[in-house]
């Protein structure tokens, strides 16, 4: 009995000699993780997420990094370009926020078309339509065409994107450029869904009724992307995990990753539209409602250019496209159905438009990278020669004639 008296008192003694252990096993791993983020900074430097990626954007979805710099490269050759971004992110020359006297400002909005990392800046349509329009303009008066193409964006996100940022640069006509293949994918979010095989959208996107979804900062992806930008240990782990290699290059354009779903969902734009596509298409009539409201409001004018699909211009990548999926009926796809329900779209909100399609098809070259697809030199040519004729021939800039 006297041996349990004794022994009883030591067990709390335990306890605390137990717990004290363990507060300083976290202390040391807490220094270890200290000492490495140190030690990897100050050794091998720090680099951020690869430069092709983006920042999460509680108000847009999306964002570029100001200065990023890095090689954007197809793993077939067709192109190896360095990519720099200004100072406000955009793939272009700088630009002020204040619009100089005399200068009549242009503000284009598009996805990667626009954005056109796949050669260099100076041949992107953005820089061409920028020295075309001011070979020829009026005396006293320069044009400014402004480039805020981004990859992987939708109307909805431009349209944010204007409210957010490009207002600010005061733009007398804001060009949209609406890519036919996917952008109405991008604006509907269980197409989104469908087409990154997810059951999550944490970008802000409409509904059919109108209500604007905005995620905003408690997403996951939104902390793993500060996590990976701030801190060294998460992001070489990160970097590991996802394959990402040298953060200062990218490569794409391998046809052999293409999914079957990544071509089925956007396939289905030809298709008649069942009830999720009616929805899209609502979505976008919204979208392109809220933008041409916010750039009118603002005294600026809207237009819109719409960039074919590859597959509308060519026979060959058309039927690569029956190929791939051929349990699609050919006789209910229309290669020109997009480009039409686009079209009436716009007629119905009165937004001018241009269509590049039947131009393209004329074309005596190939204007598209045959594997990538995006424009090459030739198309990016194409467009910054039809865009600055049709927008002398619209009176879109004829306010430029009287600074």
């Amino acid at each position: 009995m006297s041996e349990a008296i004794h022994t009883a008192p030591q067990a709390p003694s335990r306890r605390i000699d137990f717990a004290g252990r363990v507060l300083a096993l976290i202390l040391g791993l807490v220094l270890a993780l200290a000492l490495v983020e140190i030690g990897g900074r100050l050794a091998l430097g720090f680099e951020p997420l690869p430069g092709w990626a983006q920042d999460f954007n509680s108000r847009v979805g999306f964002e570029l990094r100001p200065y990023d710099e890095y090689t954007y490269a197809s793993k077939s050759g067709e192109f190896n370009i360095l990519v720099h971004h200004n100072s406000r992110g955009l793939h272009d020359v700088e630009h002020t926020l204040s619009k100089p006297a005399g200068t009549f400002r242009i503000l284009v909005l598009s996805d990667s078309y626009g954005q056109a990392r796949e050669v260099p800046l100076e041949v992107s349509f953005t820089r061409q339509l920028d020295g075309l329009l001011n070979d020829s303009a009026p005396q006293a008066m320069t044009f400014e065409v402004i480039n805020a193409g981004h990859f992987g964006l939708g109307t909805t996100q431009e349209y944010l994107y204007y409210t957010v940022e490009g207002w600010r640069y005061d733009p007398d006509l804001v060009l949209l450029g609406f890519y036919v293949g996917n952008d109405v994918v991008d604006n509907h979010a269980p197409l989104v869904k469908a087409w990154n095989n997810t059951d999550t959208v944490d970008f802000p996107y409409f509904t059919p009724d109108g209500t604007l979804h905005q995620p905003g900062l408690a997403t996951g992806r939104r902390a793993l992307s500060w996590l990976r930008q701030n801190i060294y240990l998460v992001n070489v782990a990160s970097n590991v995990l996802a394959g990402t290699g040298d953060v200062d290059r990218v490569e794409v354009g391998d046809p052999n990753t293409v999914a079957e779903r990544a071509l089925r969902v956007p396939a289905g734009v030809y298709l008649p539209p069942d009830v999720t596509w009616r929805a899209a298409w609502a979505v976008t009539d919204h979208a392109l409602a809220e933008l041409k409201t916010a750039v009118e409001q603002d005294g600026g004018q809207f237009a819109v250019f719409l960039i074919p699909d590859r597959r509308q211009v060519y026979d060959a990548d058309w039927q690569a496209l029956l190929d791939r999926l051929p349990d699609l009926d050919p006789a209910a796809l229309d290669c020109e159905r997009p480009t039409q329900t686009a079209l009436d779209l716009l007629a119905a909100q009165n937004i001018p438009a241009l269509d590049l399609l039947e131009p393209f098809r004329a074309a005596d070259e190939r204007l598209y990278f045959e594997i990538d697809g995006h424009f090459n030199a030739a198309g990016h040519t194409l467009t910054a020669e039809l865009l600055a004729g049709w927008l002398r021939e619209s009176g879109l800039i004829a306010g430029a004639a009287e600074p």
